[in-house]
């Protein structure tokens, strides 16, 4: 059926009274020559979305056997508030990151740190009208996600100004050294190294990507320009490696915020902190200078 010329003016009218919708890209692809693999990408683009403006943006890095869909949730939260006016028009980007940890393995092989840093961001910098000012650019990422939130903020803080971390998959040496052997194959041998016993496992390449060890390599007052929300729940395997964040943190007088919700490590465990998370970005976004 033809649309007529009328219709498509109603159309246009209606979207320039009423706003236009958002839209959610689901599946996009950066063909990465680093991975040699496609990496596949949901972005959420605001209502009115323009080439012509700067947006602020989220990294939202999905947990462990997660994917990119993962975030549906999420967007569907924050669409809702940016709709009623109560948080800033953001663009969201949620890019696969399979079972990485968002680091590059001890061997070499699958660096995906590497093609985040050097390929992704630059790619949807290109594509979308997303903001330079890194005050503006927020990573939030859950479980395995906020391992790699913290990670990438620690490391790499000309990308990133604000972090949210929710019940992060950190580990101590400790526990580490206590996983069994079905666990460690399970979550970390890929990344740290094959047939390791269990004093090995906890060797330089775990120590340069783990959150909780990191602060101890670089400038503290890297850390202390940087806005911090750490979200963990009391009956979870990971409170303990981040309720020691946040005593380095303090003891490093790093202002951060912290979070101890009642609950086990599940979504439930990080929807009783999303508004409150929020919040913290609307605030800091628009004050920080």
């Amino acid at each position: 059926m033809k649309i007529g010329a009328l219709s498509i003016f109603l159309i246009l009218s209606l979207n320039i009274v009423f706003g236009q919708k958002s839209q959610i890209m689901k599946n996009q692809i950066l063909k990465s020559s680093i991975l040699k693999q496609d990496v596949n990408y949901n972005i959420y683009l605001p209502p009115n979305y323009e080439t012509t403006k700067d947006y602020p943006v989220i990294y939202y890095l999905h947990g462990f056997d997660g994917n990119n869909n993962s975030s549906n949730k999420i967007i569907k939260i924050i669409d809702s508030l940016i709709l009623k006016k109560d948080f800033p028009e953001t663009i969201i980007i949620a890019p696969n990151g399979e079972n990485s940890w968002y680091i590059d393995d001890y061997a070499g092989k699958f660096k995906y740190s590497t093609m985040f840093i050097e390929e992704f961001i630059p790619f949807v910098k290109n594509k979308y009208s997303i903001t330079d000012d890194i005050n503006k650019s927020t990573i939030m990422g859950l479980s395995m996600g906020g391992f790699g939130a913290l990670r990438f903020t620690m490391l790499y803080p000309d990308e990133f100004g604000l972090c949210i971390s929710f019940m992060a998959g950190i580990n101590t040496k400790e526990q580490t050294y206590q996983d069994s052997e079905e666990d460690y194959q399970k979550y970390l041998h890929n990344l740290y190294g094959e047939n390791l016993k269990p004093s090995e496992r906890t060797n330089d390449h775990f120590i340069r990507n783990n959150p909780l060890y990191i602060p101890e390599k670089i400038d503290v007052e890297t850390l202390k320009s940087k806005k911090w929300y750490i979200q963990t729940c009391d009956n979870d395997y990971h409170s303990l490696p981040n309720a020691e964040l946040h005593i380095v943190f303090h003891k490093l007088k790093i202002k951060h915020e912290f979070r101890v919700l009642n609950g086990e490590h599940n979504f439930d465990c990080l929807s009783g902190s999303m508004n409150d998370a929020l919040e913290f970005i609307k605030t800091n976004m628009t004050t920080t200078k």
